[in-house]
C-alpha cells in the first residue's frame, strides 16, 4: 500500500516509532488525526510520516519539551498553509488574466450586450465553473478588461520611460516612448470604453459609476506620468490634472482625426500633436 494511504501499523513500520508513541503524538496534537472511513478503519498519509520524521529529528537534537515541539510544528503548519495559499492565489491570478485576454477580442467583436458567457468560456477554453470561480458575472469581467488595457499602457510607459535624461533629445525620446505605449493599446481602449459608454446610456444605474471609475483611473494614470515627468525635469511645472484631461480628450477623439485625415500617416499626425503639446500654439 502506498504511503498516501497507510494503516497505523504501516506508519509505525515506516517511521520506526511504536504505535503507542504515534497515538500519544495524536492526543497531544503534534500530528493531525487520521482520515476515518465509514467503517472503523483509519488511514494515514505521507504528511503524517513527514511530521513524525520531523519530530524525531527535533527530539534527536536536544531534550526539548512537548510544548516547544508543538510550537515548532505549528509554525511549520502555518508556513505550509501560507505557501499553499500563495500558490492558489498565483494560479487564480493567472486564470483571471487568461480569461481577460480571451474576453477582450470577444467584446470588441460582438459588443457588450451580444457577447455571452458561452462565447467567453469557449474563447478562453475553460468551463463555466472556472469562469464563475474568477468573476461574478459578465459585467465584472467587462470592467476588468478595460482596467487591464489601462494597466498595460501604464506598465509599458513606465518601463520604456526609465532612462537617463541628459538633454532635450532624451526628453523627446521618453515622450515618444510613452506615446507609443499609448498607440499600442489605444484601439482596444477606444473600442472598450465606447462600449462602456453605450452600456451607461442603456443602463445608467448599472454602468454610470463604472464609467466614472474607469475614466478616473485613466486620468490618474496620465496624471501620474505627467507628474513623474515634472519630477524628472522632463516638463516644466504645469497643472498635471488639466493636462491629463486634455490628453484623454485627444486620445478619445484620435480615431475621429484618423478618419478625417486618411491621407496623413499616423507618424505625421503624431508629430504634429507632439509639436502642439510640447511647444504650444503661439508664434515663436
Amino acid at each position: 500500500m502506498k504511503t498516501q494511504d497507510m494503516t497505523i501499523s504501516e506508519l509505525s513500520r515506516l517511521s520506526g516509532l511504536p504505535l503507542s508513541t504515534i497515538k500519544f503524538y495524536i492526543r497531544e496534537e503534534l500530528i493531525p488525526g487520521p482520515r476515518k472511513t465509514r467503517g472503523t478503519r483509519a488511514y494515514y498519509s505521507a504528511r503524517h510520516l513527514h511530521r513524525l520524521e520531523l519530530i524525531k529529528k527535533i527530539r534527536s537534537e536536544g531534550n526539548m519539551s512537548l510544548a516547544k515541539i508543538r510550537e515548532i510544528m505549528d509554525l511549520i503548519e502555518q508556513g505550509e498553509k501560507g505557501a499553499e495559499g500563495g500558490r492558489a492565489a498565483e494560479k487564480s491570478a493567472l486564470v483571471k488574466q487568461e480569461i481577460i485576454q480571451a474576453a477582450i477580442p470577444v467584446f470588441r467583436k460582438k459588443g457588450y450586450e451580444k457577447a455571452t458567457i458561452a462565447d467567453i468560456v469557449e474563447a478562453a477554453r475553460i468551463g463555466r465553473s472556472t469562469f464563475y470561480g474568477a468573476f461574478r458575472n459578465k459585467k465584472d469581467l467587462f470592467i476588468e478588461c478595460i482596467k487591464q488595457i489601462i494597466f498595460l499602457e501604464m506598465e509599458k510607459g513606465e518601463e520604456d520611460g526609465r532612462m537617463a535624461v541628459k538633454d532635450e533629445k532624451d526628453i523627446l525620446e521618453v515622450f515618444d516612448r510613452h506615446a507609443m505605449a499609448y498607440y499600442n493599446v489605444n484601439p482596444m481602449w477606444i473600442d472598450m470604453v465606447n462600449l462602456l459608454r453605450a452600456a451607461a446610456i442603456n443602463d445608467p444605474e448599472e454602468f454610470t459609476d463604472k464609467l466614472d471609475e474607469v475614466i478616473h483611473l485613466k486620468i490618474s494614470m496620465l496624471e501620474r506620468a505627467i507628474e513623474n515627468g515634472i519630477k524628472r525635469g522632463l516638463f516644466r511645472r504645469i497643472n498635471a490634472t488639466l493636462m491629463a484631461v486634455m490628453l484623454l480628450g485627444l486620445q478619445d477623439y484620435h480615431d475621429y482625426i484618423r478618419k478625417k485625415s486618411r491621407e496623413d500617416p499616423l507618424r505625421k499626425q503624431y508629430d504634429e500633436a507632439k509639436e502642439i503639446i510640447l511647444y504650444g500654439i503661439l508664434k515663436k
